[in-house]
């Protein structure tokens, strides 16, 4: 009994226990051995792309309550083994390694083992290789010159193991690829990608991916160039002495497409550029109610596609003819029942003036009136009455008949003798 004890156990590393030629792969750990349990006998083996199946010769030994399987990895150059499965039960026959790499090679060796978990000896070394990776689609193009997009187009795979597609796309500036689609059906043929930048070049590449989640090799490698934006707005020109209005004037835009011009306004050149109007002509009149309103203008190109040249980082300044300048000097006396005014022009633009005279008979009773169409810089008023009150005003106007602002008033009176 004693010898037989030494005969089955034996703890020793797999070198020793799976003996061989010294070619045979290494194991990675020691194990328990019992040389008198039946090794697995293979019968064969099926690969997959990532999968490999084993099938050995059944065993009828009632000791045996299962089987240990151990594997190489192809990143180690020495082959060593390491057990990867334990099945559970003696009436086993057949083994599914899964998740593998494609296209590589693999070392396996089997053993069975007792009821305390005691291996036989090692079968030989069984050598085995995942297929490659299936092809992918045999035609791939791209659209490009679209609006912040690109138009993908392939031919469906013909292999029936496909499920779908992966597409993978890089920026010119970046260092790798990164998914940006999973496409589900093997039928599809084609992908719109949306939201790019303008002008920008894109790649792509496609990958079929099998029903068992498998990717193809990838696609040949197709280039995007998205549409640029319009051109920005050359020479804006803005009026600063037209009345009530401001008229712009630009360069008319070299885009093909063209379909409309925007423009922006703003009253400070520093401020918010809000959307003014939409148009059509290199030209528009902005009216204005208020002289001498100043506005800062910005106007953008926009393609038929709805892509708007930028906004020029400077404004062009308009502004609405302003008031003339208020008369100078204003001064009036009394002389021989009569009021004599005199004043200056502020401005070289004004054509006549205006005298507004107030009479306040009261408190609470006044009157207004106002004497237009003066050419001359002063004016005599006869029309007075004694123990009345009298403000004088003056006001300058232009060819446009706009107004200055008035002029302080002169209060006149004189008392009846």
């Amino acid at each position: 009994m004693k010898a037989y004890s030494l005969q089955i156990l034996a703890i020793i590393l797999m070198t020793f226990l799976y003996s061989g030629c010294s070619k045979q792969p290494e194991v990675s750990a020691k194990v328990l051995i019992d040389n008198s349990l039946p090794t697995p006998v293979l019968n064969g083996h099926i690969g997959e792309m990532n999968a490999i199946a084993f099938e050995w010769q059944s065993i009828s030994d009632s000791r045996v309550k299962g089987f240990y399987v151990y594997r190489s990895n192809p990143s180690e150059k020495n082959e060593k083994l390491h057990r990867i499965a334990k099945i559970e039960t003696p009436y086993a026959t057949h083994f599914v390694d899964q998740n593998l790499l494609p296209n590589s090679a693999y070392a396996y060796r089997f053993s069975s083992y007792n009821a305390k978990g005691i291996e036989s000896l090692g079968s030989k070394t069984y050598r085995a290789s995942t297929l490659a990776r299936i092809a992918s689609v045999s035609f791939f193009r791209s659209i490009g010159n679209m609006p912040r997009s690109a138009k993908l187009i392939w031919r469906p795979h013909t292999d029936t193991q496909i499920k779908g597609y992966t597409l993978e796309r890089k920026r010119k500036i970046d260092s790798q690829f990164k998914e940006i689609a999973n496409i589900k059906n093997r039928l599809t043929a084609e992908y719109i990608d949306t939201n790019l930048d303008d002008n920008e070049i894109y790649q792509y590449r496609l990958f079929a991916i099998t029903y068992n989640d498998i990717k193809s090799v990838p696609s040949e490698i197709v280039t995007v160039v998205t549409k640029p934006l319009p051109e920005a707005i050359l020479n804006i020109q803005a009026t600063q002495t037209l009345p009530k209005k401001i008229l712009l004037s630009w360069n008319p835009s070299q885009c093909e497409n063209l379909s409309h011009y925007n423009i922006y306004r703003s009253s400070s050149l520093d401020g918010s550029y809000k959307y003014h109007v939409k148009l059509t002509e290199n030209s528009f009149k902005d009216t204005i109610e208020d002289d001498g309103t100043v506005y800062y203008y910005k106007v953008t190109a926009v393609d038929e596609d709805g892509l708007e040249s930028p906004l020029a980082k400077t404004a062009v300044k308009g502004m609405s003819l302003a008031k003339p300048k208020t008369p100078l000097s204003f001064t009036g006396k009394l002389q021989d029942h009569s009021v004599i005014l005199h004043w200056k022009h502020a401005d070289l633009d004004t054509v006549s003036y205006i005298l507004i005279k107030t009479k306040k008979e009261s408190w609470l009773k006044s009157s207004v009136q106002e004497i237009k169409n003066i050419t001359q810089e002063s004016f005599k008023d006869r029309e007075i009455t004694p123990d009345i009150t009298y403000l004088y005003q003056i006001v300058a106007v232009n060819q446009y008949g706009i107004r200055s602002k008035p002029s302080e008033a002169i209060t006149l009176s004189f008392e009846a003798k």
